[in-house]
């Protein structure tokens, strides 16, 4: 089994040899030094991974939510249950546009 050391050779290069390989102008750096002078650190600091992006994820389809309790009619909640499978939507949707629906008649 090959150990593994970074070097730097006379011209200013670095790279990653087994203990081996290394030559005789080339000496033994950090791991920090070679990903400093490689450019890996400033690539993990620029497009590196992880943590929260803004604009990432699911939008959201209501600004905030609050949780009722109402009894309804086992025909009403069968129509509403239809109603949402049929146009593809969720049942909390199907009753948004069904309370937006009446209120428009109303105005």
């Amino acid at each position: 089994m090959n150990k593994y050391v970074y070097v730097k050779d006379s011209e200013g290069f670095v790279t990653k040899k087994a203990v081996d390989n290394v030559e005789a102008d080339e000496t033994i750096i950090s791991k920090e030094e070679f990903e400093q002078i490689s450019g890996v650190d400033y690539y993990k600091k620029t497009f590196g991974r992880g943590g929260a992006r803004e604009g990432a994820g699911r939008k959201k389809q209501y600004a905030s939510k609050k949780r009722e309790t109402f009894d309804l009619e086992e025909t009403d909640i069968i129509s509403l249950k239809e109603y949402a499978k049929k146009h593809k939507i969720s049942k909390n949707k199907a009753l948004h546009e069904a309370i937006t629906y009446l209120t428009k008649q109303e105005a």
